[in-house]
């Protein structure tokens, strides 16, 4: 019965996002590796490394490294301070976030909100502010696998009434795997630059794989 579930769980979502990308200004992969460890006094230590391609997965858009440092405050709650190197064709951009969020579980679901403030620095550009506000909902279909769904609003805050910049609305699922490492497949349909007349509709195919150190 469960591997009945999960096969048709799999095609749905498949079918899902093929249908989801057509009629769309673009498709892109964000593809990723990540490394985490924990701390004494309820640190934990995380490192990324993500690659992303755009003009329907065919072209190197950006890649980037990501260094984070998260604290447990109580249980559900943490805060966490990222700094991102990103590279691009022709220039770079420093990141640094500030970030707090709150998870809520009555098994099998878990709620999960974050608010992250972050300011992108760029040579010769004013460094931009956004707000990110993120809720996620997660099942915990067994011991392994845990689909979810999220939705995603980022506000622009160095602009006069801190308007809607973009939206983005994922689903996915979250695999276990042994020595608690894990896989994590996911698309999301973003809507950008939702300050011009015609904002830019996304869709984006994703994997990362994270080790437990």
């Amino acid at each position: 019965m469960l591997k009945n579930i999960r096969f048709y769980l799999g095609h749905w979502l498949l079918i899902f996002c093929i249908q989801s990308s057509y009629g769309l200004d673009d498709n892109q992969s964000w593809t990723s590796v990540g490394f985490e460890k924990k701390l004494p006094y309820s640190l934990k230590l995380k490192f990324e490394q993500e690659l992303r391609l755009d003009n329907q997965l065919s072209t190197f858009k950006q890649t980037f490294s990501e260094f984070s440092l998260s604290y447990s405050v109580f249980k559900g709650f943490k805060i966490e301070l990222p700094f991102r190197y990103m590279t691009y064709k022709d220039k770079t951009k420093q990141r640094v976030s500030f970030s707090g969020s709150y998870k809520y579980s009555f098994k099998p679901v878990s709620l999960k909100h974050r608010t992250k403030y972050q300011r992108t620095y760029e040579k010769g550009e004013i460094p931009e502010e956004l707000i990110r506000n993120k809720l996620s909902i997660m099942y915990k279909l067994n011991k392994k696998i845990e689909p979810y769904v999220s939705g995603e609003f980022i506000q622009l805050l160095n602009v006069q009434n801190y308007p809607l910049d973009e939206t983005r609305f994922s689903f996915g699922l979250t695999y276990e795997l042994p020595k608690k490492n894990s896989m994590k497949i996911f698309y999301t349909l973003k809507n950008e630059d939702k300050t011009k007349n015609n904002p830019d509709e996304i869709g984006v195919f994703g994997l990362s794989y994270n080790f437990s150190l």
